[in-house]
């Protein structure tokens, strides 16, 4: 093995920033930072590195050091000389922690805010980020776009990263970088960085085997693969990792589903059970609506069931991921070193539960048009019986007008199983391959050169009802067999709208009483209405870097003035292709089939909007600089200077950065950092064309489509960022402290339609039809609107374009506390703290087309329901205790997330009556009352335990208790009752693994 010492230290210097340290780096890294606590601040000085040294040979050792690069720097030095807050996370502190996954690793970290979490609905307050099945990391709350990741030091994917594709049986550690990096990353760099690093001194197999415990599901595996060999010159790493998440319903915690006056986020007017207008009738509720487990009450002078649709969603989606991951390693000479790598990733998620049908939003002639069904449809008559009309009325009550409904709703989705939701599919793969030479051109200078390609591959299949094809069902012609001119008959079947077609509400576990076997829908026509949404999106990008480093000749006081000087092209090729007519709005953008020119062409769905194929390309082109200048001994500055060019209409940026550290005194070091930093816009931010979502929107009352479209007009989106901190040692007592501080300007964001809409809707309820955002907005009646007359629960479409929107402004303070009892009944004791507390989080007033959208608001302490970040917590924080003796860690850890208030306030809800309700008159007229939901939503706090246990050199397990008291989420007024940004749906779990090496 003395070879492979040897080929270790040329590899030290590649241009990812790569730290391919001695195998007696590798010792004193895992000594300092395996705490068995949340992760260590092992960013500068030298007093924070070796507060965590577990030995005095490891320090000796440590001090013979050839230089590291560090994460923020491509400057090779040492962490003396380093000044920026990076945390570092080891794989063997992960297992310290009970092996926890990417996602709960990331969820853990104080200084993230929200991030997508086991629930990937795009109804969790989670806005922009809900790419259903996707992890997410979002430091300091910035939006995860914000935060550049990457691995090994090269970018990991275009755009926003999904962390499930990463490779987790590869990984070594993770680098947190908790500070603007632009100048030294480029675009997306500006909250931070994340960089994880791979293996490289594993030599032979070493094989894992998680599984995590779960009342009301099948729980989560993780088996992992690896295998290393070193030779004289080379050494190799190839791994295997495989995850399954199994699906957690609502209704297996009983804390999901509540009732509407608590909660009336989770339930819809649109319902089936619906409401209908017979002719010459009047506004009639479907008659087996609270026997089915809705609620009558009315909408204004509209009576409608309210139909819970939580029960048939999951609060875990059932996920399955895989990553391959393979690097090879080369000593060719002296100087010269090759590095390889190559992945393949899959993730998959087969059946995200989604409502069992959506609203039809589209109608047969233009949005919110209706449905109609004539008499002679097999379930109207019964239903018209059992709303209490008599046979002598029900012959002129044809056709009957379909209003607050849904097509399916109670009886659940019979195409999917399960509770009854719809199971829409998402799944991604990812193929990446990087490769880099470096090398000598003295002994004071060297080169580096790499490129990087990945391929980025997304499928999305979302069923939705053909509009087509459900009127024609309703009027007896449906069915993939129907022939002739007889509704009825030759193979033509009708749909029957109707309660009395359900036989039980499968989530509730309901029996209909007004069931009625004859008019039961076949699932062949119901089959055959639906359709799917059916997106393939395929990325490629290529990145290449280029690097000389080394000594510059001058010396200052404190040693040689070091410098790096660099070049990186990148280059995106996108595309966005509908597989199938009915998707793509070029062939199909009226709802019948072969109609082009309908009045308002909202696509072939009920609901679901359509897409317009789209080719994108993005070519930026950068050069940078940095030096690093020890001045004295103890004062040491970093200078970073960064151009990138995107070329267009978005143009180039210049961004500069200071960095110092300086050894106040033996215990005590000072630390600061200032800089501005840039993300351009991406190509789908400019792209004209667009793509549709569903959203809940509470000026309308309910869930619509929001169409989004780009703008090739975007600017980029610029910050200032600054760090202040302080760092010291006494003993076997380190902590460090740090004030943080971003103002971002012109973010790129996507107008939120609920702010269109509320910026519209009058406080009477009428919308102001002179709005000069009119034109964003579609209506329903044929696209009307008249003062005085039209409500927001009129709004059928929002048109959300791209733009460059306020302000942003926020600070706060990182502290992480460490302290080393020695010698505790033949043990250690390590005792650690770890927070984050936000001082600020102002958003500027929004304003768009010179009309104010919104308000100027401190974002900072509230759930910020529909506005843009999302959940702020005040602080997160955790503080652990972990006890080691011989071949036996047990680690105890609390882990708090501050609770927030709901900026909604109180909301109104209608219970009865003919009046409609308002926050003016709830509690003064007859069924109109305050929600009972607490404003304020409760922090949250849980306890671990985890054992580890090391039988022999080979051989280890480990045990653990996630939330041992069993603490519930804080009860929030969102879709699935909880927020994932701030708690988990898990409860208590309990996790047991095996670890062997051979």
């Amino acid at each position: 093995m003395g070879n492979a010492h040897k080929l270790r230290a040329p590899l030290l210097y590649t241009i990812s920033c790569r730290r391919l340290v001695l195998p007696g780096a590798v010792a004193l890294a895992l000594a300092a930072l395996a705490t068995g606590a949340q992760a260590q601040d092992v960013t500068a000085a030298a007093t924070t590195t070796e507060a965590a040294e577990a030995t005095d040979a490891a320090a000796k050792e440590a001090k013979n050091l050839d230089a590291v690069v560090v994460t923020g720097s491509h400057i090779r030095g040492t962490a003396k000389e380093a000044a920026l807050p990076v945390d570092v996370i080891t794989a063997e502190d992960l297992r310290r922690r009970g092996s926890p996954t990417m996602l709960e690793l990331i969820k853990s970290l104080p200084v993230t805010g929200s991030v997508l979490g086991e629930s990937n609905q795009t109804n969790t307050n989670l806005g922009a980020q809900a790419r259903s099945g996707a992890g997410t990391i979002n430091l300091r709350g910035l939006g995860p776009q914000r935060t550049l990741v990457l691995l090994n030091g090269k970018r990991f994917q275009y755009g926003q990263v999904d962390t499930n594709l990463l490779p987790q049986a590869a990984i070594n550690r993770v680098e947190i970088l908790k500070d603007g990096a632009a100048a030294t990353y480029g675009s997306d760099a500006i909250a931070g960085v994340a960089n994880f690093f791979t293996r490289t001194d594993l030599l032979g197999f070493d094989a894992a085997l998680n599984h995590r415990f779960v009342d009301g599901s099948d729980g989560d595996s993780d088996l992992s693969l690896a295998y290393g060999w070193q030779g004289e010159n080379s050494n190799l790493l190839i791994s295997a990792g495989a995850q399954e998440r199994s699906e957690l319903s609502v209704m297996d915690r009983d804390w999901s589903y509540l009732p509407r006056t608590v909660n009336p986020t989770s339930y819809s007017a649109y319902s089936n059970p619906g409401a209908y207008f017979p002719l010459f009738g009047v506004a009639t509720v479907d008659a087996n609506c609270a026997a089915l487990g809705g609620e009558v009450v009315n909408t204004g002078n509209i009576p409608t069931c309210q139909f819970p649709f939580a029960p048939n969603l999951n609060l875990i989606e059932k996920e399955k991921r895989h990553q391959i991951y393979g690097e090879f390693n080369a000593y060719f000479s002296e100087d010269t070193s090759f590095h390889g790598e190559m992945m393949y990733a899959v993730n998959d998620t087969p059946e995200l539960r989604t409502s069992p049908g959506f609203p039809p939003f589209n109608g047969p002639t233009g949005p919110f048009t209706q449905f109609t069904t004539p008499i002679t449809n097999p379930g109207a008559v019964t239903a018209l019986q059992q709303a209490g009309y008599n046979l002598a009325q029900i012959p002129f009550m044809s056709p009957i007008f379909l209003t607050y409904w849904r097509p399916i709703a109670m009886g659940g989705n019979p195409l999917a199983g399960g509770m009854g939701g719809t199971a829409t599919e998402r799944k991604y793969k990812l193929f990446r391959t990087s490769a880099g030479l470096e090398g000598s051109f003295t002994d004071d200078v060297q080169w580096q050169a790499s490129v990087t390609y990945v391929r980025d591959k997304a499928w999305a299949n979302t069923p939705d009802i053909l509009t087509s094809r459900l009127q024609r069902a309703l009027n007896g012609f449906g069915g993939p067999n129907c022939s002739g001119t007889v509704a009825g008959a030759n193979g033509c079947q009708y749909f029957n709208p109707f309660s009395n077609a359900i036989a039980y509400n499968p989530a509730l576990g309901l029996t209909n009483p007004g069931f009625v076997q004859a008019n039961a829908n076949s699932l062949d026509v119901i089959n055959w209405m639906f359709g799917t949404v059916a997106i393939k999106s395929e990325s490629e990008y290529w990145v290449g870097d280029a690097a000389v480093t080394g000594k510059t000749g001058w010396d200052l006081s404190g040693g040689s003035v070091d410098f790096a000087v660099g070049a990186q092209v990148r280059r995106l090729d996108f595309e966005s292709n509908p597989l199938n007519d009915a998707s793509n709005y070029l062939i199909q953008p009226c709802p019948t089939p072969g109609q082009t020119n309908c009045a308002f062409p909202t696509g072939a769905f009920i609901f679901q909007g359509t897409t317009v194929p789209a080719r994108l390309s993005e070519d930026v082109e950068a050069l940078y600089g940095e030096l690093n200048l020890p001045f004295t001994d103890k004062l040491n500055m970093q200078a970073a200077l960064r151009y990138e060019d995107y070329g267009g209409q978005t143009g180039s940026t210049t961004n500069p950065k200071l960095a110092a550290n300086w050894q106040a005194t033996d215990w005590m070091s000072l630390r600061g950092s200032v800089g501005t930093t840039f993300r351009g816009p991406t190509p789908a931010n400019r792209a004209p064309g667009g793509s549709t979502v569903v959203a809940f929107i509470g000026p309308a009352g309910g869930f619509r489509a929001v169409d989004n479209f780009g703008n090739p007009a975007v600017g980029p989106e610029e910050a200032f960022s600054y760090n202040v901190g302080a760092m010291f040692h006494a003993g076997n007592f380190n902590a460090s402290i740090d004030y943080w501080n971003y103002e971002l300007e012109d973010q790129i964001v996507s107008v939120p339609a609920a702010t269109i809409a509320g910026s519209m809707v009058l406080p009477t309820g009428f919308v102001d039809c002179s709005s000069a955002l009119r034109d964003l907005v579609t209506f329903d009646n044929s696209n009307t609107c008249t003062q005085g007359t039209t409500r927001g629960a009129n709004i059928a479409r929002i048109r959300s374009d791209t733009t460059n929107g306020p302000t942003v402004n926020t600070s706060g303070i990182d502290v992480v506390m460490d302290y080393v009892f020695d010698d505790v009944m033949g043990g250690n004791l390590r005792l650690n703290a770890n927070t984050s507390f936000i001082l600020e989080y102002d958003q500027e007033a929004f304003y768009y087309r010179d009309v104010l959208v919104s308000n100027a608001y401190d974002a900072r302490g509230y759930l910020n329901y529909e506005r843009l970040p999302g959940t702020v917590s005040k602080w997160r924080g955790n503080l652990a205790a972990e006890y080691a003796k011989g071949a036996h860690v047990l680690r105890a850890a609390v882990n708090y997330i501050d609770g927030v208030v709901d900026d909604r306030g109180r909301v109104a809800v209608q219970t009865g009556g003919s009046v409609a309700c308002s926050l003016a008159n709830a509690g003064v007229v007859p069924g109109c009352q305050l929600s009972t939901a607490d404003v304020d939503i409760d922090s949250f706090t849980t306890f671990d335990l985890n054992y580890l246990y090391t039988y022999s050199e080979n051989l280890s397990f480990h045990a653990g208790v996630w939330n041992v008291f069993d603490t519930d989420p804080p009860q929030t007024r969102t879709s699935l009752s909880y927020d994932p940004a701030i708690s988990s749906p898990y409860g208590r779990s309990f996790t047991i693994g095996v670890r062997a090496q051979f």
